[in-house]
């Protein structure tokens, strides 16, 4: 592989940390561009990498950075400063109709490893290709290859942490709100889980007028955080059942719902919160990658609607732009979410998100190439 030397985290078993290592990244595709990383946000989908991809891997897909060589055909050009969207093959029916979201190769552009074509995009220092790729950025690097068709434009005065900071799950959380929910000016609706996907949605149910915002949430920092944001009423779970609150609060139900937990006990509560005709949409399942006995009686009884997100069915270069204007006219305050660490506490940072300890930890890069 003929490319430039750059640094990566590299995860080379499941119970020991990632270690920064040099590493080789390919040169970039006629379609693809190659962007110098200035941050990146960690998702619990970094987390749960290990479990979903071959090791030795290199994850990270929230992030942020400035485009430093392009392909032949690509369209954005050396010094543009780009969000890293999630990855799409761009040619399948779904892609081309601007629904990315329903990739019909979601599951191989996002957890792979490779090019659609095969090819590895990240090599190590001994030459053995890694499990790269991952949203098709892996950027959990200095550095990170990226098809031209994921990058959404920045404006050069919007910080590097905030514009590392809205993508996935923010965008997820965002995204529910607006276009699978779809909550109108008025309108109560039921947040369970206040993490970042969770507390994206409080904030965008603000912005929308939505009447009553109900979240749930085990933590009580966190429950204190989204009423600053927005919440109009939190309960903590350990207080008693979630779903006997709710009926307190709307004395029958809810008609829209969010779940963000992948808790089993809160799931089922979830579904007892609803009203007879409630929307239920869900970002993750209980126990992901195991089994999970769903019961769809309780569904039925009350002609409900279930519906798991894809990306929540946002189109990152509709979404991200608007984001970003709402955060700088103070109408959705994500910075209020973010904790900042070097790229060498890398380590820190994932285990602080995988304690609950931090919303939204976002890596601040160095961007120096390895020696």
């Amino acid at each position: 592989m003929v490319g430039r030397v750059i640094q990566a985290a590299i995860q080379r078993h499941v119970s020991k940390g990632l270690t920064i290592e040099r590493a080789t990244l390919a040169e970039p595709q006629p379609y693809e561009a190659v962007v110098r990383i200035e941050a990146c946000g960690i998702c619990h989908m970094d987390l749960d990498g290990p479990s979903l991809c071959t090791l030795p891997a290199v994850f990270g897909h929230e992030g942020v950075g400035v485009v430093e060589a392009v392909g032949s055909a690509a369209r954005v050009k050396v010094g543009d400063r780009v969000i890293l969207g999630y990855g799409s093959c761009g040619t399948c029916p779904s892609c081309t109709q601007a629904h990315p979201y329903y990739c019909d190769q979601s599951w191989d552009v996002t957890f792979g490893g490779r090019r659609l074509d095969g090819s590895a995009t990240l090599q190590d220092s001994s030459g053995t290709p890694l499990h790269a790729a991952f949203f098709q950025q892996s950027s959990f690097a200095t550095h990170a290859i990226v098809p031209d068709h994921c990058l959404v434009t920045m404006p050069q005065d919007i910080p590097a942490e905030v514009g590392a900071s809205i993508t996935c799950g923010v965008m997820t959380g965002t995204g529910a709100i607006l276009n699978v929910l779809n909550v109108q000016s008025g309108e109560t609706v039921l947040i369970v889980g206040a993490g970042a996907v969770g507390l994206g949605a409080v904030m965008a149910a603000r912005r929308a007028g939505a009447g009553e915002i109900l979240v749930v949430d085990v933590r009580d920092d966190r429950l204190i955080l989204a009423q600053e944001l927005g919440a109009t009423a939190v309960f903590n779970p350990r207080m008693g059942p979630m779903d006997a609150w709710v009926m307190t609060q709307t004395g029958r139900g809810v008609g829209k719902l969010l779940e963000t937990s992948g808790n089993a006990t809160a799931f089922a509560s979830a579904i007892a919160s609803l009203r007879t005709g409630g929307h239920m949409a869900y970002a993750i399942l209980p126990s992901p990658m195991e089994e999970y006995m769903l019961k769809p009686m309780p569904l039925f009884e009350k002609a409900a609607r279930f519906e798991a997100l894809s990306f929540g069915n946002s189109v990152p270069h509709d979404l991200y732009p608007r984001m970003l204007e709402w955060w700088r006219a103070g109408e959705f305050p994500v910075d209020r979410l973010i904790s900042k660490f070097s790229f060498a506490e890398i380590n820190l940072a994932m285990e602080r998100t995988r304690s609950g300890d931090v919303i939204k930890a976002v890596l601040m890069m160095d961007c120096a190439d390895a020696a």
